[in-house]
């Protein structure tokens, strides 16, 4: 169930954008908010590896990415948002389709992001997304969460005022759950968690298998 005030932020982008400007403060502003991904995983790859960019909206965490010179592509399911993101950002290549089930070919990408999306989904879609980052990424390839967290004492009020007013029960259902946890049962390696923002957000590193360990699972499996 959505929200009135965020279905007006939908509506009206100077919400959405007064938003994100208050949220991104206690990580240094919305530039360094939507670096975060690239700043996790930028010293593992080289320049020129193709980075997905799970949904992807106008093309706002993919910006960074292009700037540091990937070849970048954006996945969201809405065309809308998608013309704008070619528009905005003429480097990004734009792909429409569902994050549980993309339209991209096994083992294409060297490293995927999801930057503030993967609350949106339900438990078992968000577990299919997981799942689709798994596939699609090459043997030895990274994966860069970056979400909500339970925030500590200081910003446990603010956060859950904010889910209330503009947020959905997936967020919440984020928030209880151990996403690393989940990554290590879906068959990810090298799981690492960074909680920030006063622990109101986390930003969670992960790695595909190799190829040697991907075989070796298939035949346990």
């Amino acid at each position: 169930m959505t929200s009135p005030l965020r279905q007006l932020a939908y509506r009206h982008r100077w919400i959405y954008d007064t938003v994100t400007g208050i949220s991104a403060l206690s990580v240094g502003g919305v530039d360094q908010l939507r670096s975060l991904g690239l700043l996790a995983l930028d010293p593992v790859l080289p320049r020129g590896a193709k980075v997905l960019d799970f949904c992807c909206g106008s093309g706002e965490a993919a910006a960074p990415w292009i700037e540091a010179g990937f070849q970048v592509t954006g996945l969201d399911v809405s065309p809308k948002v998608l013309e704008l993101a070619a528009t905005r950002h003429p480097l990004l290549t734009c792909i429409e389709g569902l994050a549980e089930d993309p339209p991209c070919a096994p083992a294409s990408f060297d490293a995927i992001q999801i930057s503030l999306a993967l609350h949106e989904f339900p438990r078992a879609e968000r577990h299919q997304v997981l799942l689709s980052c798994l596939r699609l990424l090459k043997p030895g390839g990274w994966l860069v969460v970056v979400d909500l967290h339970p925030a500590g004492p200081l910003l446990q009020l603010p956060q859950q005022l904010f889910c209330a007013l503009f947020e959905t029960e997936t967020a919440i259902a984020l928030l209880e759950d151990n996403i690393p946890k989940q990554l290590q049962e879906i068959g990810f390696t090298t799981v690492e968690q960074a909680v920030l923002a006063g622990s109101a957000l986390q930003r969670i590193t992960a790695r595909c298998p190799s190829s040697g360990m991907l075989e070796a699972t298939g035949e346990m499996s």
